[in-house]
């Protein structure tokens, strides 16, 4: 039902998930799914994160030493393709996969993130999902940018027509709930004046389900087509047939 575009102007594509598992452990995601997940996305980070305590150590002006208690512990594992263009986030709380590559369809980002998800099935078989996201940041390059209108159906202005002067940046944030529904929606433009007089505009969409779910690959996959539709229904009310001529 939606129109394709010959050249994405999709340069970050990236779906979330929030969960609970009780009794979650970090290392199980090594244990159970380091080896398949290191088919494709073959380098490892481990994210520390360190708490510090001095109790009631005093810390004087100056160089000295104190004493105190450390406390680390991993914090999230990123997995990255060799080009970091491709990568997979796992912390406490939260499943990301961001994917930077030149867009090639919504089948393919999505066969990708529910890929990733089937290998950390048996990690999170006994999760609740608290929310599913998508996001989608679009770029495009504009000759001119003294009419707004002529790109952008969605403004913030108070009369019609040509700016006063040349714009060097313009942007703003919406945001808005998809009526009877948990769902809602991040928008943010921005236009920045670049070099020799071309405009880069930024369409950043972020659409969030709240909708508790349990981790079920079926159910997750349904969802993420819904929050596609959404997604695409703002982008495209959102610029006009100049805009979208830009990518065919």
């Amino acid at each position: 039902m939606w129109q394709t575009l010959q050249n994405s102007p999709v340069v970050v594509a990236l779906a979330q998930l929030k969960f609970n598992v009780p009794n979650f452990k970090m290392e199980d995601v090594v244990k159970q799914c380091d080896v398949q997940l290191k088919h494709t996305l073959p380098i490892r980070r481990n994210n520390i994160q360190v708490g510090l305590n001095f109790g009631r150590t005093a810390i004087p002006l100056g160089e000295s030493k104190v004493s105190g208690v450390s406390n680390a512990e991993i914090g999230s594992y990123i997995y990255y393709t060799k080009s970091q263009k491709i990568k997979l986030e796992i912390s406490k709380d939260t499943i990301t996969f961001i994917d930077e590559n030149p867009y090639l369809s919504w089948e393919n980002f999505k066969s990708q993130a529910i890929d990733y998800l089937k290998i950390l099935s048996p990690v999170f078989a006994n999760a609740e999902v608290s929310r599913i996201s998508i996001r989608f940041v679009n770029r495009f390059t504009l000759d001119d940018f003294t009419n707004p209108e002529e790109y952008i159906n969605t403004l913030i202005t108070s009369k019609e027509g040509e700016t006063t002067y040349p714009l060097s940046q313009y942007g703003f944030r919406l945001m808005m709930d998809v009526p009877q529904t948990d769902i809602y929606t991040i928008v943010n433009h921005n236009v920045e004046n670049a070099s020799q007089g071309k405009y880069l505009y930024t369409l950043d969409i972020d659409v969030l389900d709240r909708q508790k779910l349990v981790f079920d690959i079926d159910t997750i996959s349904d969802s993420l087509e819904n929050l596609r539709n959404i997604r695409n229904k703002i982008f495209f009310d959102t610029i006009t047939n100049k805009t979208i001529e830009l990518c065919n």
